[in-house]
């Protein structure tokens, strides 16, 4: 049992007497904290407390987190309530960040542009360089999605101490701990996802501006359909809306496209049929939709070839973001609107010119990893990579191949450890992001790194503690000696039939017979025939 401070939204304070108290840790996320209590005269305070927004303390630590869900079970004489929390740096979603900042920027000038205003705080570990955000805006959502898109961009990692941010290239130590199978640990586990392998990705550069017979640019470069469109940002969404005061998504393309003297109405299925489709690099003024052509149920407005502006949903309202975070399934170019880019009137005759002029990039790559060999895994396409600040062919090459998940998701468990001092004698330090070894009980060690850890904090507890470990990233070498391990094991199977791979077992009804005859016999149970 263990005593949780718990304090109402009004300030009110009291005390949970709670059991299974767990506190669970993971790498890029909000630890959390579960809890069970009784409904009984020593925790009616606690129980009228249980609303939302309610606070509750880890005396251990003295993090807080707040209440997220709820669920009593009545018993005999009183309700049983399981209960998680989530960390307070989750208030972070609460935060909505309106303006946007682009070009190139510092990790401290983002942070400041993240917790401006607010009640967080943050603190930055080590020397960081600098990010080139291009056209790209950081900004216009949720205070706790920006986070997430400045570590991705910086490289960085996080976690919190309540309201302060803490930031770092990589957090955690290394050879912290040692795991040993029998020794200070039971059962290690290995699960191996393999649905999420990608070996070759197609990628381009920024794209170079381009002149064209009507004086506009092949990019979607005149800017007066994104200009307008910009404005827009923040408005609400409104379910079947079409005007600045509330729209969805068909509303608001619509909107644009009536702007500028183009016919264009609701719904999504009509707009879709509006001209013609393209794939990337889309281009100012198209169509971007999601969903089979035909049954759509989504559509934005293109920026440029990396920016969308949409009306998202009711939490989100009229949003600009990256075309790379949610890609399409295909865009549609109407050339009135094409036109109107280029500077040019629908019935120019240089339209086809201007609309059907393919863009040039000042770079452009495929890269494809060791393992996409026709003979090893093949080649396994990622969504291709763009970026409109990358100039050079091999900073490209290293930015694909950062990108690609060429490699197994894969997690290593235990289900019992003594994670301090033991009887071996092993010392070990646990805390996500930490690097250590782990020895299985079959000799293999692997160097292995915490992405979670659940920690039972009430000492009487039967509940044991729990540690997941990856991702283990195996190299080449790996697969090679296990497919010669395989080849080495068909060679020396004397059962080895070789049986061909696409042999079907054929049987005909007599042999069907005598196998039925055979199982009844052996098995004591008649047969599908026999008379009851």
């Amino acid at each position: 049992m263990l005593s949780l401070p718990i304090r109402s939204p009004a300030g009110d304070v009291t005390a949970v007497h709670a059991y299974n108290v767990a506190v669970t840790d993971t790498l890029k996320s909000y630890p959390t904290l579960n809890f069970s209590f009784i409904a009984n005269e020593d925790n009616e305070a606690a129980e009228k407390m249980i609303t939302p927004r309610a606070i509750i303390t880890d005396p251990t630590t003295g993090q807080q987190y707040r209440i997220a869900t709820s669920n009593p079970v009545p018993t005999n004489n009183y309700r049983i309530y399981a209960v998680t929390t989530i960390h307070i740096a989750h208030d972070l979603h609460d935060m909505y960040l309106d303006k946007t900042i682009t070009g190139s920027q510092s990790l401290k000038a983002c942070c400041d542009f993240l917790v401006s205003g607010s009640k967080f705080h943050y603190s930055i570990d080590g020397n960081v360089g600098d990010h080139d955000f291009g056209s790209n805006a950081l900004g216009n959502a949720h205070a706790d999605d920006v986070l997430n898109s400045i570590a991705e961009a910086f490289h960085v990692e996080f976690w919190f101490d309540n309201t302060t941010i803490h930031l770092a290239t990589k957090i955690g130590k290394d050879n912290s701990f040692v795991f040993v199978d029998k020794i200070n640990a039971s059962k290690i586990q290995v699960n191996e996802d393999y649905t999420s392998i990608e070996t070759a990705i197609k990628g381009t550069g920024k794209e170079i501006e381009q002149e064209n017979p009507s004086g506009g640019n092949s990019g979607g470069g005149s800017g007066v359909v994104a200009s307008f469109a910009r404005q827009y940002a923040g408005t609400p969404y409104v379910w079947g809306g079409n005007t600045p005061s509330g729209w969805d998504c068909s509303g608001f393309v619509a909107y644009v496209y009536n702007h500028f003297g183009i016919s264009m109405h609701q719904p999504t299925t009509y707009e879709e049929y509006q001209g013609q489709v393209v794939g990337p690099p889309y281009q100012e003024g198209d169509m971007l939709f999601w969903g089979a052509r035909g049954a759509t149920y989504h559509v934005a407005l293109a920026l440029d070839s990396n920016t969308l502006e949409m009306a998202a949903n009711p939490e989100r309202g009229t949003v600009i973001q990256a075309i790379s975070a949610w890609p399409p399934a295909f865009g549609v170019r109407n050339p009135q609107m094409a036109a109107k880019v280029q500077g040019s009137s629908s019935d120019d005759s240089s339209t086809s010119d201007t609309t059907n002029q393919q863009p040039q990039y000042t770079c452009q790559a495929e890269y494809y990893s060791p393992m996409a060999d026709d003979k090893r895994w093949g080649k396994i396409w990622a969504d291709p990579f763009t970026s409109d600040t990358i100039t050079d062919e091999s900073v490209l090459k290293d930015a694909m191949k950062a990108q690609l998940h060429d490699y197994p998701d894969i997690e290593y468990t235990m289900d019992w450890v003594s994670f301090k001092n033991n009887l071996s004698g092993i010392n070990n330090e646990i805390a996500v992001g930490n690097n250590g070894w782990l020895r299985d009980r079959f000799g293999i060690d692997v160097n292995v790194r915490i992405q979670s850890f659940t920690q039972y904090k009430d000492p009487t507890t039967t509940q044991t503690d729990t540690i997941t470990f990856g991702n283990k990233i195996f190299g080449p070498d790996e697969w090679n000696n296990r497919d010669n391990a395989a080849k080495d094991a068909i060679h020396n199977n004397p059962h080895n039939t070789n049986i061909p791979f696409n042999n079907v077992l054929t049987i005909t009804k007599e042999e069907a017979d005598k196998i039925a005859q055979y199982i009844q016999q052996h098995s004591g149970q008649r047969s599908p025939g026999e008379n009851n």
